[in-house]
């Protein structure tokens, strides 16, 4: 019977600065096509390297403040 073996999470300090769509899309949990759409529109900031466009995890978080929804309260819920 095969054991698995548990694997640590890598230190922040050892990713990369910049990520490929497909790291990003495992980070993120946004999927690598949604990954992709976004940076076609020009809705979210990457590099282009060579063929490759890589994100950076401000690119997440700033795409994220501009497109949250807060929540609101119903009126008579408290």
């Amino acid at each position: 019977m095969a054991t698995k073996i548990k694997t640590a999470a890598p230190a922040p300090e050892m990713l990369p600065m910049l990520k490929s769509v497909e790291l990003m899309s495992r980070i993120s949990g946004i999927g690598e096509n949604k990954l992709r759409e976004l940076m076609d529109n020009h809705e979210i900031e990457y590099v282009e390297n060579g063929n490759r466009r890589l994100l950076a995890d401000q690119a997440i978080w700033d795409w994220y403040q501009r497109n949250r929804i807060t929540p609101t309260m119903k009126k008579g819920a408290e």
